[in-house]
Order: C-alpha cells, then structure tokens, then sequence
C-alpha cells in the first residue's frame, strides 16, 4: 500500500495539528499522518450472533515473564505485538511496566481489553464466542510501516487459526489512533472483519478504515471509565454490532455513549 501525500493546511482538530508540529520539531522533520485512497473490506463470513471476536488494543500490556515492549526505547515506536489468552487472569499481567499507562489501566485492564464485557456478550447471545487469544501492541508509534504489517500478518496467522471471525481494535493514545487504522486495513486486507474505536475521527477519517465507532473518551480507557462494566459492555455490543450493520468501507459513526454517566 502507498499512502497518499499530505494536505497543507492544518487539520480541524487541534490535537492533531500540535502533535505533529511536536513530532517534527522532536523527531522527523518530515512526519505526517498516513493517508490512503482505497479501503479494504471483508465481508463478515457469519452473523455476529454467531461470530468469534477477537480484542487488539495498544495498551502495552503482556503476561508477566514475556519480553518486554521497547517503546522507551525506540524513538520511532516498537510494532512488535503480545499474546493475551482469553482466560489469563488479571494478576498474571505485568501492569507495573513502565510503559503502561498508569492513569486508568492498571485500576482495571478491562478499560483497554475488555474480555469480560465479551464474555458478557457471549453470554447474552450477541456474539458467538471469544477468541482463545487476543493481542497487545504497543502505544507512540511514530512510523508504523512497514514493521505493522508484517506484526498484522503474523497476528492473521493465528486469528485463521483461531477460527476467528471478526475483531475489534482499541487505541489508548493519540498516536495508537492511527495505528489501530493501520492495522485494521492490514488485517482487513487479509480476510478478517474489523471495527474500530477512535476519539480522534478525524485521523481515522484520513487513514481510512473499514468500520469505526468515535466516542469522546480521554485516551488510555477507550471503553470506558474503569469498573464501569455496564458502560464497557454496551459501548462492545454497539462497535461489534457495526460488523453486521455496515455496508461499504469508511463507515464511521458517533456513539451516543458517553463518559461516566451511561
């Protein structure tokens, strides 16, 4: 995929606008946010009540004894990825790395990976089943090519193995907005359903995804303010259910849910 070149003029929305100027001063001269013509799209191969879900989210989070993340480390971001199974249990997380973000994550996981609120919706009959295994990668992701398209099609790999219908990707940063687009095309483009979630759609917009949902959530708890499990679960049920509903790539709506109060 080749992106497209950058418009001139400053974006509507200010974030965008300061981050870059921030990481050209800081980083790359050069630095701007991807932008592509064509979208990928696959058409789900079952409805969702039948389904099997998968969760990516950028939350830097992986089981205790793993290989950390490198962000720190690397200026230009760390596009390796983590295996979460379904069923490990939350103690078994290495909350306290330093790269976790602190504000809302450790206070609960699920704000960022909400496998509880799935199995909620399993339950319920919405959803079909839980993937065995779901993925983490990491947040500050200055230049996310070539490295997450290789990350996705490893990942790809193991969602066909996993039987895996669909999957939704979550950011917890500014920058992670334009790196769940980036996968999200990657994996889409390899036969797997996705929808994502997104504060910034602006961004989303310009990359180009197949289905999002915008919210106006701070980043760092995309689903929801922590032990909200109420609000997790509906905001889950209301990104899943664009699987079924959407019709044509670039399909992004707004969600009446909002922070703290749903």
């Amino acid at each position: 995929m080749s992106a497209s070149s950058a418009p001139l003029e400053p974006f509507r929305t200010p974030l965008l606008n300061g981050l870059r100027q921030r990481l050209r001063a800081g980083l790359d001269p050069n630095f701007d946010f991807l932008a592509f013509d064509a979208v990928p799209w696959t058409t789900p191969r079952r409805p969702l009540c039948r389904a099997r879900v998968a969760l990516i989210s950028t939350a830097d989070l992986h089981r205790r004894g793993d290989v950390p993340f490198v962000s720190l480390e690397t200026p230009w971001g760390d596009t390796s990825f983590r295996v979460i199974d379904h069923g490990l249990p939350e103690a078994e997380l290495a909350l306290d790395a330093p790269y976790v973000d602190d504000k809302y994550i450790p206070r609960d996981p699920e704000v960022a990976l909400p496998r509880r609120a799935l199995d909620e919706l399993v339950r319920a009959g919405v959803v079909g089943s839980a993937a065995a295994r779901h993925y983490s990668f990491a947040q500050g992701i200055v230049r996310p090519l070539p490295g997450l398209a290789v990350s996705a099609a490893q990942v790809c790999e193991t969602l066909r193995e996993d039987e895996v219908d669909a999957a939704l990707l979550l950011p917890t940063c500014s920058l992670c907005v334009q790196t769940v687009a980036v996968l999200a095309r990657e994996i889409e483009t390899r036969g797997v359903a996705t929808v994502v979630l997104t504060n910034t759609p602006e961004l989303t917009e310009r990359v180009g995804v197949p289905r999002a949902v915008a919210t106006k959530f701070p980043f760092g708890a995309p689903i929801g303010d922590p032990g909200h499990r109420a609000l997790h679960v509906a905001l889950l049920r209301e990104c899943l259910e664009r699987i079924d509903a959407a019709r044509e790539p670039r399909d992004i709506v707004e969600s009446a849910r909002r922070w703290r109060r749903d």
